[in-house]
């Protein structure tokens, strides 16, 4: 699945992203969303809007990409049972890379 409106902030979760050298490091972003109750329904879609809310958080820092990625589900502390609300939980840390050089031949 392929996450995001648009390619302009890089996703990895690794802690690096491949053929970049990152220049500085913005911070933490991070985006959730609902899942109701049970947490069962809609899992792929909840967590997707979870990473919408996490891109433009990086977006409005101007990030280029946010490393390190995770994506957990969540459950309000305190509460037991199967009519929990649980929520999609994603986060990350967002970073500036270098400028791409390119060779003229």
């Amino acid at each position: 699945m392929t996450w995001g409106k648009e390619a302009s902030v890089i996703l990895t979760t690794t802690n690096f992203v491949p053929g970049r050298e990152i220049e500085s490091v913005l911070g933490l972003v991070s985006g959730s969303e609902k899942l109701g109750r049970g947490g069962t329904n809609n899992v792929e879609e909840k967590a997707a809007e979870a990473i919408e809310r996490l891109t433009d958080a990086a977006r409005n820092i101007q990030a280029d990409a946010v490393i390190d990625l995770r994506i957990n589900p969540i459950q309000p502390a305190g509460q037991h049972g199967s009519d929990q609300n649980y929520s999609m939980f994603c986060y990350g840390t967002a970073v500036k890379l270098k400028s791409e050089m390119h060779e003229t031949n």
